[in-house]
């Protein structure tokens, strides 16, 4: 069986990417955050990392228990 490579697009510059292809991935550094491309050339974010921080560019999340979660959504981008 031969070996695949996937190959993540990633930016240690950009917030954001400015276009990804049908299916194309991306992770951007800047904002720890995770993209895919869809096939009407939108972008769509995935995941990135959370904080506990009170800090511009979050929302609160509460989880099962009612405790109180922030997150940063789309690397700031609402």
């Amino acid at each position: 069986m031969a070996n695949t490579t996937i190959q993540i697009l990633r930016s240690y510059a950009n917030t954001r990417p400015s276009n990804l292809d049908d299916g194309e991935l991306a992770y951007s550094f800047v904002s720890n955050t995770f993209f895919i491309g869809d096939r009407d050339g939108k972008i769509i974010t995935v995941g990135g990392l959370t904080t506990t921080e009170n800090a511009a560019n979050t929302v609160v999340l509460r989880d099962q228990n009612g405790n109180i979660n922030v997150a940063t959504i789309d690397g700031g981008n609402f």
